[in-house]
């Protein structure tokens, strides 16, 4: 027990993040708060900042959290808003997209997709943080493992396999390249389920998803633009490209 709890205490003072941006400098200049300085001190505990307000009790910082969904996760970048630097401004614009553009959520397994889910009507003005809720860090904060579609027979690729089940009691069946969270459970609401990772150091992550989908960030944004409809502009994905790029 000894030994487990100083590897969790280890593993608990180490914090991954962008420093740096190639034309924006350093994401801690001008009022900025990038880099894993800040991110270190961000408070956190189980369900904070919850859309589904599943926050438990807890004392310290986060005892106030509950409440449900507060949909400014990030605001690493607000000072940028009227940098001097294009590139900066374009960050500062793309942290705003992800914390306040609305569009549809539905169909999504786990939340508002199949019988059970805690939400049964479509999410009419849910923003990227209704999922990403976590403050400064952008995973969700309860573990909840989600099904968006990734690994629907329909996107699959010829280098990943293709797994056809059955369910024992109904005869149903459903083709997938990754059962997901199924795996671990053996309940066929769990095919397809995946929990959402944290968002910091993006960058240097690629690919994205967890089967390498998405070759590049700008994908995964095409992916969720095309999933959900958000319908983008041009200028929209690239401000948001900038963003993620700088966690």
């Amino acid at each position: 027990m000894e030994q487990t709890r100083d590897i969790v205490d280890f593993e608990l003072e180490l914090y991954a993040a962008q420093v740096q941006g190639r034309s924006a400098g350093r994401l801690d200049a001008a009022a900025a708060s990038g880099g894993p300085h800040t991110l270190a001190r961000q408070p956190f505990c189980i369900g904070i900042n919850d859309p589904l307000d599943m926050l438990p009790s807890m004392p310290g910082a986060c005892a106030t959290a509950s409440g449900g969904l507060n949909p400014l996760v990030f605001a690493l970048f607000r000072s940028w808003t009227d940098a001097a630097s294009p590139h900066r401004q374009s960050i500062a614009r793309g942290e705003a997209i992800f914390n306040t553009r609305q569009f549809v959520i539905d169909g999504v397994s786990g939340l508002n997709g199949a019988p059970g889910d805690p939400v049964r009507q479509p999410i009419q003005n849910g923003t990227c943080t209704v999922c990403h809720d976590t403050p400064g860090a952008g995973n969700h904060s309860v573990p909840m493992a989600l099904n968006i579609g990734l690994s629907d027979a329909s996107r699959r690729t010829p280098d990943l396999p293709l797994y056809t089940l059955r369910h024992r009691a109904t005869g149903d069946t459903v083709q997938t390249t990754d059962p997901g969270r199924a795996m671990v459970t053996g309940k066929w609401k769990d095919i397809g389920k995946f929990k959402g990772p944290v968002l910091r150091a993006l960058a240097a992550r690629a690919p994205y998803f967890h089967n390498g989908s998405a070759a590049t960030l700008a994908d995964v944004i095409k992916l969720y633009d095309t999933r959900f409809q958000v319908r983008f502009t041009e200028q929209e994905k690239a401000d948001l490209l900038a963003f993620l790029l700088s966690l």
